[in-house]
């Protein structure tokens, strides 16, 4: 799942890069966010567009935090949960008899 959504960000990254792919494929009169950013460079760079990278960096920033944060706490849950699961058999192993050995041998 990790890599499910880091593949995600990057293709969405990657995608504001792609002018021209975005240019012929919207249909006519339709801008979409890369060409609306490449025709406000070439104007001159605006404060919003200053905005909305900063908007973009913050939102791929914090999904990236977010998704490691829940994998590793899944993982750390998970470990516990398998050492949990190795104490409860090692304790029940102890408490059965051994049925290997002859009874004649434990009464010695």
């Amino acid at each position: 799942a990790p890599s499910l959504a880091a593949g995600a960000m990057m293709s969405f990254a990657l995608s504001l890069d792609d002018l021209v792919l975005a240019s012929f494929v919207s249909g006519p009169g339709s801008t979409t966010l890369p060409m609306e950013v490449f025709s406000a460079v070439r104007l001159g760079v605006k404060p919003e567009i200053n905005a909305v990278a900063s908007l973009i960096l913050l939102a791929v920033s914090l999904v990236t935090f977010l998704v490691w944060f829940f994998s590793r706490r899944a993982e750390e849950h998970r470990k516990k949960a398998i050492q949990q699961a190795i104490d409860e058999a090692s304790a029940e192993s102890w408490k059965q008899p051994d049925v290997r050995r002859p009874k004649s041998l434990t009464a010695v």
